[in-house]
């Protein structure tokens, strides 16, 4: 007779193929992420990893060079990712220049939850240093860590001009002309122009004065105006303090007034500026043309006599030199209107 032994192997079989039906079964349910029939702690299936119950923005923050007795700060957001309230017991940091701002722990961070606050950079010294932001919950396996990089630099207050020294020429007495020159922050630190001096009477400056701040690469355009009043030749020599430079910054200024029209001065312009506008709705007996320096003003009056037409041509201007200009209208008996509104014009260079 045949041994019975096929049976009890085909049930082996279809017990070892139960037992791998139940493995992965097992598996599935415990966790989508898992593959294989591997054994899985109740603990590990149970438990969500750190970097799913908290999300922190930056991950890294890195404040690159900050002048030594300033600072830099970077907002940091945490939300809470899991289903469950998160208890942050400690928020902290290490490293040389490196604190918190805006926070307040510890608290309870309720699921889909965040809180914003700031990590600050005061460097006490030019030199790089390293540190970290740790989040410390018992509800995490273990801290979270972002790490911290930044550099001091020394202060290093600069001020340019864009010209040394500026030359009008010869000018009519009682005339007035301008020049533009622009000034400009080189350095890594703000300023403030404490004051602004000249001593005579010939030259004056418009659009900047004593109060204004420059920060770092800001440019600001200002108007050195001449204006003669007696014959001879004038100069003077203005003076920008802007503490902490050690010298302040100077402008030299020289133009002669002549009693008899003279040519132009060298830096006169090739180009010429033509205005028109829109008649009055009053009956007039012509118009005046005033020019400024600055927006808003002050004006001067360029034109000589009333001009009767709607168009006026400006040919005596300056290359690389920016105008405003306004009109008004004058009645017959003299009276004249408010300013019309204002156009600027910039001369190129050359």
């Amino acid at each position: 007779m045949p041994p019975q032994s096929a049976p009890p192997r085909f049930r082996a079989i279809a017990a070892r193929h139960r037992s791998l039906a139940l493995c992965l079964v097992s598996i599935f349910f415990s966790s989508s992420l898992l593959s294989g029939c591997a054994s899985v702690s109740a603990e590990k299936s149970s438990s969500e990893p750190t970097a799913a119950k908290l999300s922190v923005v930056p991950s890294a923050i890195d404040f690159n060079s900050v002048v030594v007795g300033q600072k830099n700060s970077q907002t940091v957001k945490i939300t809470n990712t899991s289903a469950d309230s998160l208890d942050l017991r400690r928020l902290h940091v290490s490293g040389t220049g490196f604190t918190l701002s805006n926070l307040k722990v510890p608290l309870t961070l309720a699921p889909g939850k965040n809180i914003d606050f700031s990590v600050v950079f005061a460097p006490s010294s030019s030199a790089s240093v390293t540190g970290s932001l740790i989040v410390v919950s018992p509800d995490l396996k273990s801290p979270i860590t972002v790490p911290l990089s930044g550099s001091g630099e020394k202060p290093d207050p600069q001020l340019k001009l864009s010209a040394a020294s500026l030359n009008f020429g010869s000018r009519s007495i009682n005339s007035s002309a301008f020049q533009s020159v622009t000034l400009t922050n080189t350095g890594n630190v703000s300023l403030k122009i404490s004051s602004v001096s000249d001593t005579s009477a010939a030259f004056s400056v418009t659009g900047l004065a004593a109060g204004v701040s420059l920060s770092p690469d800001q440019k600001l355009e200002f108007q050195v105006w001449f204006r003669p009043s007696a014959t001879g030749t004038a100069s003077t020599t203005i003076s920008l303090v802007a503490p902490p430079l050690s010298t302040p910054v100077k402008l030299a200024v020289s133009g002669s007034g002549t009693k008899s029209p003279v040519a132009p001065p060298s830096t006169h312009s090739t180009h010429s500026v033509t205005l028109d506008w829109d008649p009055s709705l009053s009956s007039v007996a012509g118009y005046h043309i005033y020019r400024g320096g600055a927006p808003g003003g002050p004006y001067n009056r360029i034109s000589d006599s009333l001009v009767g037409s709607l168009n006026y041509l400006d040919t005596d201007i300056h290359s690389g030199s920016r105008y405003w200009y306004v009109v008004t209208a004058v009645t017959t008996d003299g009276s004249e209107s408010s300013y019309s509104n204002e156009v600027t014009v910039e001369i190129p260079a050359n």
